[in-house]
């Protein structure tokens, strides 16, 4: 009878952690999102470029992965300093993807450091100051 009991109480704690398990459930596990970001370059004196979109939101715990396509003829990149996330240098027409942890709630900015937006037509880069956006981790 005591057998009984205890293989009853094993099934019970197994069927519970396999539905955590395959809900994606638990402390250390949030769901996945992917963000697909576009750099637009502007044509032309006094255009800018941009990031689209120029902000979103995910939620603390998701595992967030940005897909950054560079469609400008200048290269370019992005960085979150609070995440550690940083493509480099993106060479027109090219995506990059960095996948992180969203383990922090708040408003985070999102830029491109000087240096990273190099040749083009005429070796111009319009993005100085301009390419920034927002992200938002909400509980």
């Amino acid at each position: 009878m005591k057998t009984t009991y205890v293989l009853v109480a094993l099934v019970a704690v197994a069927a519970v952690a396999a539905g955590v398990y395959l809900s994606g459930g638990g402390s250390n596990s949030g769901g996945s999102t992917l963000i697909n970001i576009q750099i637009l370059g502007g044509v032309g004196v006094g255009t800018v470029d941009q990031y689209s979109p120029n902000s979103f939101t995910v939620h603390q715990g998701e595992k967030v992965t940005l897909a950054v396509l560079n469609t400008d003829d200048n290269t370019h990149g992005l960085v979150i300093t609070a995440f550690g996330v940083d493509t480099g240098k993106i060479l027109p027409g090219q995506t990059d993807r960095v996948t992180f942890v969203a383990n922090e709630t708040g408003t985070f900015q999102y830029y491109e450091p000087p240096g990273y937006c190099t040749g083009g037509v005429g070796n111009v880069c319009n993005s100085v100051q301009h390419m920034i956006g927002n992200m938002t981790v909400a509980p």
